[in-house]
């Protein structure tokens, strides 16, 4: 309120902008999963583990930040681990990210975000995650088909069958594994020659075990 000439006149002002309670939650949100996601630059798998536990509790609001890192070919142990989070998380925005990475050069890109899209339980991704049984990398195999048998797809059984001669015992007994737990009666045959020939006992009980499953 100012007096001129014995005259009040009132002059309004704009009030101050006040972050709202929504914005100032996001923003804590944000410099909190950031906090996190820099965790991730490490070699441990413990910690690297104990970080995206935290993260997933987070949920929705730790998926930006999750999404930027992921997509930051600079950083890769960060970028690895952002794609295993997101899809532990199972939020739909990621699901574009992790199919993307399903072709990156680095194996270990390509193993994470095969976890993730298992632990998603993304169904549109069962076919890309079956091509990758052919993966030059066993680990990406075996774990491309544990994804698979998250997924729960058994539109992809020639594949799972086909897995069943790979060079690798880890891939062999896992994808016994999965004859079993799909109802692959066709597997039958090879199933019996890994139960009685294959040089693994792990793949031999595998086997057996899928065949139990298959004829009772």
């Amino acid at each position: 309120m100012h007096h001129a000439a014995g005259v009040s006149i009132s002059v309004s002002r704009s009030p101050r902008r006040v972050p709202t309670v929504s914005r100032a939650t996001e923003y804590v949100d944000l410099l909190n999963a950031r906090e996190l996601i820099a965790a991730l630059d490490t070699s441990s798998d413990r910690a690297a583990e104990a970080a995206i536990a935290k993260l997933v509790r987070m949920g929705a609001p730790a998926v930006p930040a999750l999404l930027a890192a992921a997509r930051d070919r600079g950083a890769p142990r960060i970028r690895k681990w952002s794609l295993q989070a997101l899809g532990a998380i199972a939020d739909p925005r990621a699901a574009k990210v992790l199919l993307e990475a399903l072709g990156d050069e680095r194996m270990t890109v390509r193993l994470h975000a095969v976890r993730g899209l298992g632990r998603m339980r993304h169904r549109p991704a069962a076919k890309p995650l079956a091509q990758l049984l052919e993966d030059p990398s066993g680990g990406v195999r075996v774990n491309a088909i544990d994804a698979l048998r998250s997924i729960g797809e058994r539109s992809i059984g020639s594949r799972v069958i086909a897995a069943l001669g790979d060079r690798a015992w880890y891939v062999r007994q896992h994808a016994a594994q999965a004859c079993g737990e799909f109802g692959l009666g066709r597997a039958i045959a090879k199933l019996r020659r890994l139960a009685s020939r294959d040089p693994r006992k792990g793949v031999r009980d595998a086997a057996r075990g899928a065949l139990e499953a298959l004829v009772s």
